[in-house]
């Protein structure tokens, strides 16, 4: 591909930027099988099988919260639990939109991307691409849901770390709670 049809020639850091989004989202879920197989007290096997014996990211986070929900209420963690969950489902947004959408450059000076699976929906038929909805990232934002999923694993591991404290497997969590952050938006106005 030559560097004038590649957006990511003129978008390098954006590329990388997503890029880093898409590959670094299954880490997180690897954090949260970690922590709820220590609130089950299970075996890795049944964790691992349980969660990715059917295909999909939010069936894998739906079968943790299932797996993991009694045993987080049984520790009095049902909040930070929640929150957990809530920032993995976050993550998968951010994740999806650039894993299931087209990226290309639109000469705005912001890296465009849309939904083709919108357009194919529609009952009527498509004859071009002008009435597709565009949204556009920056290199800012892109830092920020970078540092969302920073976040989303520092809190997995920290409540990893409690939930053991909690069950006696160890004397004290020695990781602190990551101050909270906001949400990142998924795309510029």
């Amino acid at each position: 591909m030559t560097q004038k049809l590649n957006p990511f020639y003129r978008f390098a850091a954006e590329g990388a930027a997503v890029g880093r989004l898409l590959l670094g989202y299954s880490n997180l879920e690897i954090g949260l099988m970690n922590c709820v197989q220590m609130a089950c007290g299970a075996n890795l096997n049944a964790i691992l099988k349980s969660m990715y014996s059917t295909r999909g990211e939010t069936k894998r986070i739906d079968r943790a919260e299932t797996l993991g929900r009694s045993h987080f209420a049984h520790h009095h963690l049902t909040p930070n639990f929640q929150h957990a969950i809530a920032i993995i489902r976050r993550c998968l947004q951010i994740r999806n939109q650039y894993a299931h959408w087209a990226l290309w450059d639109d000469n705005s000076g912001k890296l465009a991307f849309a939904n083709l699976e919108s357009l194919a929906k529609l009952k009527r038929p498509v004859n071009d691409l002008r009435k597709l909805r565009t949204f556009h990232v920056n290199a800012t934002l892109l830092a920020e849901q970078e540092a969302y999923y920073i976040y989303c694993d520092r809190y997995t591991v920290w409540l990893n770390f409690e939930i053991r404290t909690r069950t006696g497997s160890m004397t004290r969590n020695v990781m602190q709670k990551p101050r909270r952050i906001k949400r990142p938006r998924l795309k510029l106005k």
